[in-house]
């Protein structure tokens, strides 16, 4: 894989861990819009994109990143219903 692929992968999963990490300390998701937008940048385009149009033409990047967006997402739920975040 090249070295980019995995430098865009490890930064997406920064962002979510951060974007995370700022919902459970403030509870609530003030400044985690712009995370977002740093987060499409870096993953080379939107979560729709990625999964709609990416896993369509069977591209191993838009399925890695379409995991990752879906299991950040799983996360969030669980700590908003289990995790006493408001």
């Amino acid at each position: 894989m090249p070295d980019t692929f995995l430098m865009a992968l490890a930064g997406g999963i920064c962002i979510g861990l951060a974007a995370i990490f700022l919902m459970v300390t403030l509870g609530r998701i003030g400044g985690v819009s712009g995370i977002v937008g740093v987060g499409t940048k870096l993953g080379s385009g939107c979560t729709s994109g990625h999964g709609i149009c990416g896993i369509g033409r069977l591209s191993v990047r838009s399925f890695i990143a379409t995991c990752t967006f879906m299991l950040l997402g799983f996360i969030t739920v669980y700590l908003r219903l289990h995790g006493g975040v408001a």
